[in-house]
């Protein structure tokens, strides 16, 4: 992928989360993924969890009433507002997932990443937010990672289609897998272009080996892929 498609896109993405913020928290009200839930109770208590795209905050669900040092970064000012709303005991930051090593504090036992590389485009961008992630870690440390597992659900298979074939003599060409599409409001109109890009599990896998990273654990639930990776 180009460098003009990555910044195109990677506007797309900023512009999206700071238009939809608050309908977006909405939407985020459900409970967790039990997957999820499973994994985020590894974290015991006085560790230090770093939460990259961290959206609303929701995370922290996981850990009511265990008593941990957390930080929150996400690239939307307007999510971390609501996150400071809803968690004003907790500590969050805007900050970009690609701008880590921008970070004061390192040392995690934990760094999550819950349904957010999947908004990086190209694997350039990705491979580089997956080292500086690993980077954050301390020498014990997990990243646990999740992205939404696309490719099950027929819609989204035709999805990556269209858009792949509508951008294939542009000069903003997508990558196979790669996902645009429109954030609706109530009343069904479209709203903000949304960008995604569909991996597959062999992709994921793949992507976290080149970043130096060992896979420990890897799970999948109706929706999501997740893996426990150490350094």
């Amino acid at each position: 992928m180009n460098q003009a498609t990555e910044k195109k896109l990677l506007e797309i993405v900023r512009s999206n989360y700071e238009t939809i913020a608050a309908d977006f928290a909405v939407t985020r009200k459900k409970p967790l993924w039990p997957a999820l839930v499973e994994l985020a109770q590894r974290v015991r208590p006085g560790e230090k969890v770093l939460d990259v795209g961290c959206g609303t905050g929701r995370l922290l669900e996981s850990w009511v009433g265990k008593k941990i040092e957390y930080l929150g970064v996400d690239s939307s000012a307007g999510l971390i507002a609501l996150a400071r709303k809803n968690y004003p005991e907790h500590k969050f930051q805007t900050g970009d997932m690609l701008a880590l090593d921008s970070l004061s504090e390192t040392g995690f036992d934990y760094v999550f990443n819950i349904a957010a590389l999947h908004h990086l485009p190209g694997e350039n961008l990705r491979l580089a937010a997956l080292k500086q992630m690993a980077a954050k870690l301390a020498p014990h440390g997990k990243i646990i990672l999740s992205v939404w597992n696309l490719r099950r659900q027929k819609k989204y298979l035709l999805l990556i289609f269209l858009s792949y074939c509508r951008h294939l003599f542009s000069k903003y060409r997508l990558d196979w897998g790669d996902i645009l599409f429109f954030w609706h409001d109530t009343q069904g109109a479209n709203v903000s272009e949304r960008y995604y890009h569909a991996f597959t599990l062999r992709e994921l896998k793949d992507i976290s080996i080149s970043a130096g990273l060992k896979i420990e654990r890897v799970a999948r639930d109706k929706f999501n892929y997740y893996l426990v990776l150490t350094k």
